[in-house]
């Protein structure tokens, strides 16, 4: 791996593991995979796919209540005005600039531009500060693939935050 200039995350997940421990769960540990995710490369050139948007910002529609810790993931129309609640990062740049964490219109404009084929009219956040990664495998992933799959996603752009 290439040596980055001032790269300050190294230890970062030593860091961060730490943290959780004290403030919130003695015995938290990141979840590991034995293996990483296959290649899958896209079935439908990208100016003719559509494209769906998940993130892990606490996107939700304005006015209403935020998923939280609990693992289930809002259904956010593209085009709706959001609001944001995260207990893992300040919100305060991504309630200035949505499209920092949540660029659905950054997606809809590359979709008017001719870049992509289409956005998908429904987008999913879930929350990215969820501690028991069980509960997110359990509720939020599984209505993520149904939201996508109903949508006839070609390609879903995963956002971390």
């Amino acid at each position: 791996m290439a040596h980055i200039a001032d790269d300050d995350s190294r230890g970062f997940a030593a860091v961060e593991r730490n943290h959780i421990r004290e403030k919130y769960l003695p015995d938290w540990e990141w979840m590991r995979y034995d293996a990483p995710t296959p290649h899958n490369p896209p079935l439908v050139p990208l100016d003719r796919a559509r494209i769906g948007l998940v993130d892990t910002c606490g996107a939700h529609v304005e006015g209403q209540p935020p998923v939280g810790a609990s693992g289930r993931a809002a259904m956010v129309p593209v085009d709706a005005a959001v609001a944001f609640s995260h207990p893992g990062y300040d919100v305060t740049r991504a309630e200035r600039d949505n499209d920092v964490v949540h660029p659905a219109h950054t997606l809809l404009q590359l979709a008017a531009d001719g870049v992509v084929g289409s956005v998908a009219p429904v987008t999913v956040s879930v929350m990215g500060g969820v501690l028991l990664g069980e509960r997110l495998l359990q509720r939020g992933v599984p209505a993520t693939v149904e939201s996508m799959l109903q949508q006839q996603v070609d390609l879903a752009l995963l956002v971390p935050a």
